[in-house]
């Protein structure tokens, strides 16, 4: 299995999350759906698609740290 698919089902998996769970605006699902498609059409798409994965991560990550301390005074 090639190493770039790693990179594509990272890619899918965490935007639907991101676009079906999180309360993000509107506007910032969009972006990120619109920059997924633009990574499958893209002559450069897997770096966009890494870039994508790497954001999200740290996005939830952010966001799993914010309410798991969230208790805690």
């Amino acid at each position: 299995m090639p190493y770039g698919f790693i990179a594509l089902f990272a890619a899918i998996a965490l935007t639907g999350v991101f676009v079906w769970v999180t309360e993000a605006a509107v506007w910032c699902k969009a972006v990120v759906a619109g920059l997924l498609l633009l990574s499958f059409r893209w002559h450069y798409g897997l770096f966009l698609q890494v870039a994508i994965t790497i954001s999200l991560s740290l996005y939830f990550t952010y966001l799993k740290a914010r309410y798991s301390g969230e208790g805690k005074k």
